[in-house]
């Protein structure tokens, strides 16, 4: 397992194929394990970076607490370390509002860029519901799988749970094999809380792609709406039906519509 020091501490990543880099950027808790349905698809065509956000799964847990800007710069020094100069950027959920700093602070890094699930931060942002938010509050004295589960239906639909449980009851097991750190996750929690890039965001020159589903009960789609709005030129992509995980759960069309953004011409 490759590490790097570049960010300032010790960072955790893979690669995967070869092409057009392209780099992934974790939502909050998660780590690059959670890409397993991204990876043999987009490595296929691209150069794949993968990498755990500090706070989370083998990367180190710097004292929090955090903001995008910052973990944004991470990924423009995992860029560098590895001799890339421009890539294509996608991020989910947390990782969706890194990417647009990423896009914001480091614009010469950036060939295109997706945005999945996420929200454009400050009085601009349709929070999460208080149930949604209740669901995610950690107890460090609590049982984590049932923790884990109480998240279950913010992350997926009803139907997904009762037609493929198998793959919901691996996402647990993976998460209970990983948990994630409680300082890490309290301070990307931070992070998203305070990411505010709403009035900023008509500066990204990228080419940039907005994707959502319609039954995201975590992050509403209306934040996918406002900031495809404000990206010039930006396409907004819904997925009727698709919940917050539309990665995990709409992973084959999920990745379609990605690769025909990223691979115009191919």
């Amino acid at each position: 397992m490759p590490f790097t020091d570049a960010p300032g501490f010790r960072m955790h990543y893979v690669i995967r194929g070869d092409g057009p880099p392209l780099l992934l950027v974790n939502g909050m808790g998660s780590d690059l394990s959670e890409w397993l349905y991204q990876l043999p698809a987009f490595s296929r065509k691209h150069r794949v970076v993968a990498f755990d956000n500090r706070g989370a799964g083998e990367s180190a847990v710097p004292e929090g607490p955090y903001t995008t800007a910052q973990m944004a710069d991470d990924a423009a020094a995992l860029l560098a370390a590895l001799g890339i100069p421009r890539a294509h950027l996608l991020g989910v959920s947390l990782g969706g509002m890194i990417a647009q700093e990423v896009a914001l602070r480091h614009p010469g890094r950036v060939e295109r860029l997706v945005l999945a699930c996420t929200a454009l931060g400050g009085a601009l942002s349709v929070r999460p519901s208080p149930e949604a938010l209740a669901a995610f509050a950690r107890d460090p004295s609590a049982d984590l799988e049932a923790q884990i589960r109480r998240t279950i239906p913010y992350l997926y639909t009803e139907r997904y749970c009762r037609e493929k449980p198998e793959e919901v009851e691996a996402f647990v097991r993976r998460r209970l094999a990983r948990p994630a750190d409680a300082a890490g996750v309290a301070a990307q929690l931070v992070a998203a809380i305070g990411h505010a890039a709403g009035n900023r965001l008509a500066r990204i020159p990228a080419p940039t792609l907005v994707i959502t589903g319609t039954e995201d009960r975590l992050v509403p789609p209306e934040n996918s709406r406002r900031i495809a709005e404000r990206i010039p030129g930006s396409r907004l992509a819904l997925f009727p039906g698709a919940p917050h995980r539309l990665f995990a759960e709409n992973a084959e069309a999920f990745n379609r519509e990605v690769l025909a953004f990223l691979d115009p011409g191919r």
